[in-house]
């Protein structure tokens, strides 16, 4: 408290000194700080979509290399079972075309055509030489367009969600497909923003129709990403610096140096703030429910921690675990989440041996003696059974299959469970996770907001269930919200598991307990 309150009266110093001069000069220093803000906020969306965008391609040039080729066995039984194999394995691509003579042969999706469509000419050709065709009316889904992108001779059906997922409230985004030679340019997906090649090409911010804008260009790829947030938004953000810096006033240089420094200490306090809270215990574990979809009972719980800055303003577990993975301390929060998750729990799974307790771990965890070392220690000193722990590792921790395949082969060997988190949505394929032996797959909620509705992206989950089922694998639905994706469900047949708001919220854990209480 004392701490606090040393930083406030030296706040109020800055502010009064501030006021004599004139609070004009103050408010546009409080505006400048939020521009600041809103700069860094941009670019860290822009480069998430074009990360997206490079995953997207490299699953396209992997189609590519794979089919293209115009030998006899073009557009084949054979060749459109691999063609359907691919898609089912492809979070990014809904349907694969065959092109010879200019014609389309067949796609994976409508199979062979006898009269053979003549591809248009395309709306522009990137300095890597793909074509890109937009809008297109869709064989696949009469009535709907989308954009296809193709080369030599093989073209595919970009999804149209794959980047509604990393939209945020309040800021629109467009992603270009670019010539940089010819400076042209194509919007292949989200919003229509006004923008001139010159300035996106030089991946610069700008202001426009009372909003800021930011570019961003894939340097592996021939993509550009825009994103936008208007003036009003930037200003509701960032209320109180703005009204606190516009009432105390400052000098113009002093202000806009009061607004730059709050600015980047805010931006730069979290990695010491995060730190500290983790030495400190001052984190929270909620537990939501994982439900057997036949029975209607609970089997087990998967721990998410949250964290409040110190301002108490609730922080994204994606952003601060980036910033534990990136500031070199995610051993140190895995490591608080083990001990808390076994402290609040372990009496519940000593006494319930056939609830599972499900943790995500890190990618740099998973290859760790530490975690192997500390699940060991947790698990003897609760009486807790080590089949009873599963460890949810991203797509990305598989990178590397090798390694991966060696740190779930100890994992398993001491006992514990090992899955796939958020199936689907990186560049994993089904094909290899019989290689690693994981022991379950947690289906994306992005497929799961589709199911039972006309989206053509619906066919794709049953696909998944298929095909997971086929090589032994456990599948966990996550984002069930509604009983209309419940019954979709239910009416694939399979045995599952599943996990969302219609069955439970996470939940404290003496809630979670009361929860299970409540269920017998």
């Amino acid at each position: 408290m004392a701490l606090a309150r040393q930083k406030s009266l030296k706040v109020a110093g800055i502010l009064l000194l501030g006021l004599a001069i004139g609070s004009g000069a103050g408010f546009l220093g409080g505006l400048y700080a939020a521009q600041q803000a809103a700069q860094f906020v941009l670019y860290d969306f822009a480069s998430r979509i074009v990360h997206q965008a490079d995953d997207a391609a490299s699953q396209f040039m992997k189609i590519v290399r794979t089919f293209d080729h115009v030998g006899p066995d073009f557009c084949s039984d054979s060749e459109l079972a691999s063609m359907r194999t691919l898609l089912f394995q492809s979070s990014a691509v809904k349907d694969i075309g065959r092109i010879r003579d200019g014609k389309l042969g067949c796609t994976a999706v409508a199979g062979r055509f006898t009269s053979l469509p003549i591809m248009k000419q395309p709306a522009m050709v990137s300095t890597l030489g793909t074509s890109v065709y937009t809008p297109v009316p869709l064989r696949m889904a009469p009535g709907q367009f989308g954009t296809i992108v193709g080369m030599r001779s093989v073209n595919i059906v970009l999804s149209p969600t794959l980047f509604e997922g990393l939209r945020r409230e309040g800021m629109d985004f467009m992603v270009l497909m670019v010539n940089m030679r010819t400076h042209q340019m194509v919007r292949i997906a989200g919003d229509n923003i006004p923008v001139q090649p010159d300035w996106v090409f030089g991946q610069r911010h700008l202001r426009a129709a009372n909003a800021l804008l930011l570019t961003r260009c894939s340097a592996k790829n021939s993509v550009c990403v825009v994103t936008r947030e208007s003036d009003a938004l930037i200003r509701d953000h960032n209320e109180v610096l703005v009204t606190s810096v516009a009432l105390a006033g400052a000098l113009l240089g002093g202000g806009i140096a009061l607004g730059v420094v709050f600015a980047v200490t805010l931006r730069r306090s979290l990695p010491q703030q995060l730190r500290r809270a983790i030495r400190k215990s001052q984190l929270s574990l909620v537990y939501q429910p994982i439900v057997n979809l036949a029975t209607d009972q609970c089997v087990g719980f998967e721990t998410l921690v949250r964290w409040r800055d110190r301002d108490g303003l609730p922080v994204a577990p994606s952003i601060f675990v980036a910033i534990a993975e990136e500031r070199g301390f995610i051993h140190e929060l895995t490591d608080w989440v083990i001990r808390r998750a076994f402290e609040e729990m372990g009496a519940l799974l000593h006494s319930r041996s056939e609830i599972q307790l499900s943790l995500n771990v890190a990618p740099s965890d998973l290859t760790s003696s530490i975690l192997l070392e500390r699940l060991d220690i947790c698990a003897a000193m609760e009486g807790v059974l080590p089949a009873q722990i599963a460890l949810e590792i991203t797509e990305r921790s598989t990178a590397d299959l090798a390694t991966a395949s060696r740190a779930i082969q100890e994992l398993h060997a001491h006992g514990y469970h090992v899955h796939i988190d958020d199936f689907g949505t990186g560049f994993s394929s089904l094909s290899y996770l019989h290689e690693l032996t994981v022991d379950a797959i947690k289906i994306d909620r992005s497929f799961t907001r589709t199911a039972g509705t006309d989206s053509i992206t619906a066919t794709i989950l049953p696909q998944i269930l298929f095909i997971a089922h086929s090589l032994g694998l456990q599948v966990i639905v996550e984002g069930v919200e509604t009983e209309s994706q419940v019954e979709f469900l239910r009416a694939r047949g399979r045995a599952m598991l599943v996990q969302g708001w219609r069955f439970g919220r996470p939940l404290p854990a003496h809630l979670a307990i009361r929860y299970l209480d409540q269920q017998d």
